[in-house]
């Protein structure tokens, strides 16, 4: 199954900097995109066979941006919180794939798939 989030998530480097100079405004990030993707998520079908694999296809405008900057966390804390999966633990995701998507605009496409199937 894959989910379109029409939202430019805040990236490693820029949540870090967030946490070192406003704790609060580090605290605001994290729960908006929580909330934004549960939001997404709420819209899907509650998922019963474990563990999952999740791809995050990266669309970005810019070829400056670091692949390893996108991080997942506030995305699949948003997959729990709207009690899609039980939990984040690797007894429910066995597999993380993150691919760059050049693209006119960022935004993130991301796909769900059962570790059984192909």
């Amino acid at each position: 199954m894959k989910i379109i989030i029409d939202y430019k998530f805040e990236s490693l480097n820029t949540y870090i900097n967030e946490c070192r100079t406003n704790y609060h405004k580090a605290n605001n990030t994290k729960q908006k995109e929580t909330q934004l993707s549960a939001l997404y998520f709420s819209k899907i079908p509650k998922i019963d066979k474990y563990p999952i694999q999740l791809t995050f296809y990266w669309h970005m405008k810019s070829k400056i941006a670091d692949l390893d900057g996108r991080f997942p966390k506030n995305i699949i804390d948003g997959l729990v919180k709207a009690k899609k999966i039980p939990d984040d633990n690797v007894k429910y995701i066995n597999k993380i794939t993150h691919i760059y998507v050049e693209d006119k605009k960022d935004y993130l496409e991301m796909e769900i798939l059962n570790a059984n199937s192909k």
